[in-house]
């Protein structure tokens, strides 16, 4: 059967009230998680700092609310138990999901229960055959423990939801389709504790189990008619759109294109906000169902979100009506290191010139097509009043369209060569080129074809 390594028995763990503040934090007397086995599909796939919720965040929720942050320290703040055999494992989420299909359990021996759950995922449950199979069956103890009136049964099996979802990823596709309806349910609570738990576990579970199912679940409860759940709603959008693939939304382009039109239409202005941040989240994905939702909008909806671009560090293209004509100067102004858009292209390019002259210049500026008359002037200047001996000089007193032989065996093909040469000269006689046109009297001749 399966041993817990604490010498106390595993209903017996102290557990804090729900109404106290997070005890993930707390030092915990329990053994480290070093001494835990190491498996493939056990082991938590810990998010970078860069996805994590910030404690200020968690704060200005107010007192009480918790983030990803405190998930994830909760993840492994449970008993260290081990797996002999299926059997065990079998036995073991039989007795779980007996105390927590019966509300009339004490409500610490369900925390408990709850906590068993993560032990046994952190002692490798996932590499059993059974487990999927019986992890299915607690999908209605699952609802029945986010919907307790406990706040500390909540929170606990958001942060089981979370990790399942962290560990399993899209295995874990079932049970999130089925538990996501009643965790919604929990963002409108007035107990803070409850409703950021939830909101956390709908995070968690978009970073890691991304399947199609879940778009509609999320995008009918943009039209909620709580305030709160729709601004949430639009937030877990928003990140989904940053987090998953196109290919994983491709089924749903109409639904999200006409939930993210409803949501710039919102009454709230914080949802319009979300709902905003949405649409150019979509854009990245498709750009061309963009643009067509942007040109059905008002006026003021587009600029709304023209202003929004603007004042964000995105650098998605508006649609073609709407571009400045003095973004190509800005082009210029670009470093070399071209930084990528959203949408996946880069948003400067480099001139395929020489470079060897482009090192010499410092910054890539755009080609000059104009030719420098003061260097024509000074050629033809010098041109004029060179001696006789001088090679090609009688090249320039011949009259336009024809061409000399240099030594008696230059053909018109290679005379033409000589202008094709002089004339890219002078077409880069900007700061990237500037050659002395007096060293090349043949560019005021011109070769017929």
């Amino acid at each position: 059967m399966i041993q817990s390594a604490n010498d106390k028995n595993f209903d017996d763990e102290d557990s804090v009230d729900g109404n106290r503040p997070s005890s993930a934090s707390s030092t915990s007397s329990k053994a480290p998680p070093s001494s835990r086995r190491n498996v493939g599909m056990g082991t938590t796939r810990r998010l970078g700092s860069s996805t994590l919720g910030s404690k200020s965040s968690a704060a200005k929720e107010g007192a009480g609310a918790v983030d990803e942050e405190d998930f994830i320290k909760a993840f492994d703040d449970v008993p260290v138990v081990q797996i002999y055999s299926s059997r065990d494992l079998e036995e073991s989420i039989n007795k779980i999901r007996e105390i927590l299909s019966d509300d009339k359990h004490d409500w610490e021996q369900r925390v408990n229960a709850l906590k068993k759950i993560r032990s046994l995922l952190l002692a490798g449950a996932a590499e059993y055959d059974n487990f999927f199979q019986h992890l299915r069956l607690l999908d209605g103890a699952f609802k029945l423990s986010a919907k307790d009136l406990r706040s500390q049964v909540v929170r606990e099996a958001c942060i089981t939801l979370g990790h399942l979802s962290s560990v399993l990823g899209n295995k874990f596709d079932h049970g999130a389709e089925a538990i996501m309806p009643t965790i919604f349910n929990l963002i409108p609570n007035s107990a803070k504790i409850m409703a950021t738990s939830g909101v956390v576990a709908v995070r968690l579970i978009i970073r890691h189990t991304h399947i199609p199912r879940l778009i509609p679940v999320i995008t009918s409860n943009c039209t909620s008619k709580s305030v709160a759940v729709r601004r949430r709603c639009f937030e877990f959008l928003d990140l989904l759109l940053q987090e998953w693939q196109t290919h994983s939304l491709e089924r749903h382009i109409s639904v999200l294109a006409e939930t993210i039109k409803k949501g710039i239409h919102d009454a709230d202005s914080e949802a319009r906000i979300e709902a905003r941040k949405c649409y150019w989240g979509f854009h990245s994905h498709f750009s061309r169902e963009a643009e067509h939702l942007y040109h059905t909008l008002e006026s003021s909806y587009q600029k709304a979100l023209q202003s929004h671009l603007k004042n964000s560090d995105s650098i998605v293209s508006l649609p073609q009506s709407d571009r400045s004509s003095s973004s190509s100067q800005e082009s210029l102004n670009r470093p070399l290191s071209a930084k990528r858009s959203p949408t996946g292209s880069t948003t400067s390019r480099a001139s395929t010139v020489s470079t060897k002259s482009v090192s010499t210049t410092g910054s890539l500026q755009r080609s000059r097509s104009d030719i420098d008359v003061n260097a024509a002037a000074s050629a033809k200047s010098k041109v004029s009043s060179s001696s006789g001996t001088t090679p090609f000089s009688s090249a320039a007193a011949l009259p336009p369209g024809s061409y000399a032989s240099l030594d008696g065996t230059t053909t018109k093909a290679e005379g033409k060569r000589f202008v094709s040469v002089i004339e890219v000269c002078l077409t880069f006689s900007g700061p990237l080129f500037s050659p002395s046109v007096a060293q090349y009297p043949l560019v005021l001749t011109k070769v017929p074809a």
